[in-house]
């Protein structure tokens, strides 16, 4: 047997463990004692609990230009601060039993969220190759869940009930753009500018990307050949992951008014975290960082101005406030291991219900069905051209 062979062997038998595997969820949560001292988003790597010898050659390359060279390093530091916070957007998500609903669909209301969490990643991970028509796409993609997903989330929390997010599960319908650009985001003049950009970009990435686009847009106008690859135009990419995230960031931060407004969670409920709700001093902190100071202040105003902020800062409030000794008596130490730091036991506490949300939020895919393998045994013209009849 040839190395090639060899190789080829090696990477299969890899390629069938993986299938055959149970499939493994990874979460990083930072913590730094004082949050204000935080000058740095981090790398890449630790962001999105990925390892960089998973990266190609050419995206490594990409990955050093950025991270090192000014003239680009600007950029890549803001989009960071911006990924960081999206990241952080989930630990607010909670989960409400309203009538209708089980413990499966309430978990899975956020299905559209941890779905565009994947997609901004391989977005980014084209960017860094070069991909850049494949980018479009994934912006377009990502733009679109974020939407569904906030569209979703207030059609539950107004009608109190779980039947948008079953119909969408049960019969693949979602309604159409301009009822979702509607109902994403409140009413009234603050929501006007951010569903006017959210809208534009929205256009504009179904001229530029998912359909036949103007030879302006071509991406063989980076490249130095006709073929895929890294060109300096092309490293400018996390400018257009920018552009993007930041309205999808506006949208949240709207909908999820506590964003705007860190607590100290272990102090009222030690390590038996609420799901969702709050957030913590890090996370507050990073929430700032991926908007400029006046921008925070128009959001961190309105959101002091909802009724869900008033309501879970009173129930906040209503807490008392626990000792350290209180605290440490909560600590699991048979599923969490010997209790070593108020820090650290935040840090997994966070990272758990991280992994757990966006567990739940994906249901196990079922198997083909015979129709659909009846379907692939069809395609040949010679048999579609009667088959074709029965659909």
């Amino acid at each position: 047997m040839t190395k090639i062979d060899t190789k080829n062997t090696e990477f299969l038998d890899e390629l069938i463990n993986k299938t055959s595997s149970p499939k493994s969820i990874a979460s990083t949560y930072v913590c730094i004692k004082d949050s204000s001292s935080r000058k740095n988003p981090g790398s890449i790597e630790t962001i999105f609990s990925i390892r960089e010898s998973d990266l190609s050659s050419v995206a490594q390359k990409s990955l050093s230009i950025l991270e090192n060279e000014e003239i680009f390093n600007n950029h890549w530091v803001d989009f960071k601060w911006k990924l960081l916070s999206y990241l952080n957007v989930q630990d607010t998500f909670s989960a409400t039993f309203y009538d209708g609903g089980d413990s499966n669909i309430i978990f899975r209301q956020w299905y559209f969220y941890y779905e565009a969490k994947y997609l901004v990643l391989e977005a980014l991970l084209c960017g860094l190759n070069g991909f850049s028509a494949s980018l479009g796409l994934l912006l377009r993609l990502f733009l679109e869940f974020s939407l569904l997903q906030n569209y979703s989330y207030r059609k539950i929390e107004n009608d109190r009930n779980y039947s948008t997010i079953k119909e969408y599960f049960d019969n693949k319908f979602n309604p159409n753009w301009t009822t979702i650009l509607k109902g994403c985001l409140p009413s009234g003049n603050f929501c006007k500018p951010i569903r006017k950009r959210l809208k534009l970009h929205l256009d504009g990435l179904s001229q530029t990307a998912a359909h036949p686009y103007h030879p302006e847009h071509s991406p063989k106008h980076m490249g130095c050949a006709y073929i895929p690859e890294q060109s300096l135009e092309g490293l400018f990419f996390p400018y257009k992951l920018s552009m993007i995230l930041e309205p999808v960031l506006w949208m949240y931060y709207t909908n999820f008014p506590m964003l705007c407004h860190p607590v100290n969670i272990r102090k009222k409920f030690a390590f038996n975290y609420p799901v969702g709700c709050f957030i913590d001093k890090m996370g507050g902190e990073i929430i700032k960082r991926s908007i400029s100071k006046d921008d925070f202040v128009h959001f961190y105003n309105y959101s002091k101005q909802t009724d869900k902020y008033k309501d879970l800062m009173s129930f906040y409030n209503s807490q008392a406030d626990l000792s350290e000794e209180e605290i440490k008596l909560t600590w699991d130490s048979k599923n969490n291991g010997e209790f070593k730091s108020f820090m650290e036991g935040h840090a997994m506490q966070m990272s758990k219900l991280r992994v757990i949300n966006e567990t739940l939020a994906l249901k196990q895919r079922e198997d083909l069905t015979p129709e659909i393998d009846t379907f692939g045994e069809n395609l040949s013209f010679n048999k579609w051209k009667t088959y074709y009849k029965k659909l």
